[in-house]
C-alpha cells in the first residue's frame, strides 16, 4: 500500500534536503581549496627559481584565508620580480636597452595543475 503526502510537505522536504546538500557542498568545497592552495605553495616553492643566495623569493610563497577567499602570494620585499620572473623582462642600464633577460615559468604550471587537481576532487567528493 502506498503512502500519501501533502504537496506542502514534499515541498518542504526537498527544500530541506537542497539545502543539506548546499551546507555540505561549501564545506567540501572550501576543504578542497584549501587543500588546493597549500599544495600549490609546496610546489611554487620547489618550482620557484633560486639563487645562490639562498632562495628567498622561492621561500616566501604564502597564502591567506577569509570567509570568502583564498589567496596565494608572494610575501615582500620579493613580490615584485614574481611577474619579471615568470614572464621575462628587458635589461636596461642607464636609459637604454642592453639586453633581455629570460623569463623562468613557473607560477602558470603550477597554476593549471592546481587548478585540475580542485576540479578532479570536487567531482569525486561531490
Amino acid at each position: 500500500m502506498s503512502e500519501s503526502i501533502s504537496a506542502d510537505k514534499l515541498a518542504a522536504e526537498i527544500m530541506r534536503q537542497m539545502r543539506e546538500y548546499t551546507e555540505e557542498a561549501k564545506k567540501v568545497t572550501r576543504k578542497v581549496a584549501l587543500k588546493a592552495s597549500w599544495e600549490a605553495v609546496n610546489l611554487l616553492k620547489e618550482a620557484s627559481p633560486k639563487s645562490e643566495g639562498g632562495g628567498e623569493y622561492a621561500e616566501n610563497w604564502s597564502r591567506t584565508k577569509d570567509k570568502y577567499d583564498i589567496t596565494v602570494y608572494n610575501k615582500g620585499p620579493t613580490y615584485r620580480i614574481a611577474h619579471l620572473l615568470e614572464k621575462g623582462h628587458q635589461l636596461r642600464r642607464g636609459g637604454r636597452k642592453v639586453g633581455e633577460v629570460r623569463a623562468y615559468p613557473h607560477i602558470e604550471k603550477v597554476e593549471k595543475e592546481c587548478v585540475e587537481y580542485y576540479i578532479e576532487e570536487l567531482e569525486r567528493r561531490l
